[in-house]
C-alpha cells in the first residue's frame, strides 16, 4: 500500500499538484522505504519519456520495464533493479497520470489575448516577431501553445494594421469575422468590427489572399477589398487606393492618429467616431444620418469635431458622458 502511494504521490510532484501536505508525506515515506532514490529517479525517468513512447508501452509492467531500464545507472545494486521491476506495475498509475497531465497541455487551447480599450491603440508584438498596432476597440486572440509551429493563426475583432514577419513554410492566417486571409510576409490593415456589415482588408506591401464563402481574390499593393457579411455576395472587386497629400492611404491613417473620411454619409462617420472616441451616437431622424461630410479628424475632442461639422451642415448636438444625440 505505501509503495503504490509513493508512486501516486510521486506522479503529483512531477506534474506540479502536489500539496504541501502531501509532499511531507512522500518525504516520509521516501525516507522509510530502502529503495526510496532508485524510486524517485524511476519516476523521474518515466516523467521524461516521450508521450509517443509511453502510450506504446503502458499496457504491462514489464514493457513499462523496457522503456525505463535503458534509463538508469548500471551502477545500482541488482537485488535493488529486481524489486523496481516488481513496482513497475504501480508505476503505470504514473503513466496514467504522465498521459494525462501532457495530453491537457498539449492539447488543451491556452488562448492569449490583445486588446485596446475604446478610445486608446496599442501595439503588440507576437511570439514570431510580427509586429500589430490595434486601433479602439479591438480584441486580437490566438493560440499559445500551437502559435508558430504550423501555422500562425489568430481571430480578430476589430481593426489592426499589420507587419507580418516571414517565416518560411509557416503561413500567417487572420480570422475576421466571416473571412480568411492568408499572408507569408506583407504589411496591412484589416477592419472587422463586430456589428459592422462589412470587412475590409488594404494591402501596403506583399501579397495576401483574402477567402470567403469558397472565393478566393490575391491583392496587390495599395488595393483594398471590402466584403459584405449580411448580404450574399457574388463578386468580390479589389479597388485601387489613392493616397493622400501626405503618401498615405487614408485608411491607415489612424496609425498616425488622424481620422480621414471624404464624402462619407453621417452614419457612417458616426460608427467611425464611435470606435474613435468611445461614444454612441443616436440620431432623431434618418436623414440626419444621409448628410455628407470631408475632413480629417486629429487631435480634436468630441465637441470640437461636431462643432468643426456644423460649420458645412446644419444639426444639433448633445454630448451626455458616453451618448452622443445629433437633432434637427
Amino acid at each position: 500500500m505505501s509503495n503504490d502511494r509513493i508512486w501516486i504521490l510521486l506522479g503529483k510532484q512531477f506534474s506540479g499538484d502536489i500539496s504541501s501536505t502531501e509532499l511531507s508525506e512522500l518525504e516520509t515515506l521516501l525516507k522509510s522505504d530502502p529503495a526510496a532514490a532508485a524510486s524517485r529517479e524511476l519516476a523521474a525517468t518515466v516523467w521524461q519519456t516521450p508521450i509517443q513512447e509511453m502510450t506504446a508501452a503502458h499496457n504491462s509492467k514489464e514493457s513499462i520495464w523496457e522503456v525505463v531500464r535503458p534509463e538508469l545507472h548500471p551502477h545500482r545494486h541488482r537485488h535493488l533493479l529486481r524489486r523496481l521491476v516488481t513496482t513497475a506495475a504501480a508505476a503505470a498509475v504514473l503513466v496514467a497520470a504522465v498521459i494525462g497531465w501532457q495530453h491537457i497541455h498539449l492539447h488543451n487551447p491556452v488562448l492569449q489575448q490583445l486588446s485596446s480599450a475604446p478610445g486608446g491603440k496599442s501595439r503588440a508584438v507576437l511570439p514570431d516577431g510580427s509586429i500589430v498596432w490595434l486601433n479602439s476597440n479591438t480584441q486580437l486572440h490566438y493560440e499559445k501553445n500551437s502559435f508558430g509551429k504550423q501555422y500562425r493563426e489568430i481571430t480578430l475583432s476589430g481593426e489592426a494594421f499589420f507587419d507580418i514577419a516571414k517565416s518560411e513554410g509557416v503561413p500567417f492566417i487572420i480570422h475576421a469575422g466571416k473571412i480568411n486571409i492568408q499572408v507569408l510576409g506583407t504589411t496591412f490593415n484589416v477592419k472587422a468590427y463586430t456589428g459592422d456589415s462589412t470587412v475590409s482588408t488594404t494591402l501596403v506591401s506583399g501579397k495576401i489572399a483574402v477567402s470567403f464563402q469558397g472565393k478566393t481574390v490575391v491583392l496587390q499593393p495599395e488595393e483594398k477589398l471590402t466584403v459584405p457579411i449580411i448580404q450574399q455576395a457574388t463578386v468580390f472587386q479589389p479597388k485601387h487606393l489613392e493616397k493622400d497629400s501626405s503618401g498615405q492611404l487614408p485608411e491607415i491613417s489612424w496609425l498616425n492618429n488622424k481620422l480621414v473620411f471624404d464624402n462619407e454619409s453621417f452614419g457612417d462617420l458616426a460608427a467611425k467616431m464611435s470606435q474613435w472616441y468611445g461614444v454612441t451616437f443616436h440620431f432623431e431622424s434618418p436623414g440626419l444620418q444621409q448628410l455628407r461630410f470631408s475632413g480629417i479628424i486629429d487631435t480634436e475632442s468630441i465637441d470640437e469635431t461636431l462643432k468643426m461639422l456644423q460649420l458645412s451642415r446644419p444639426f444639433n448636438f448633445q454630448v451626455s458622458g458616453k451618448e452622443v444625440r445629433i437633432s434637427n
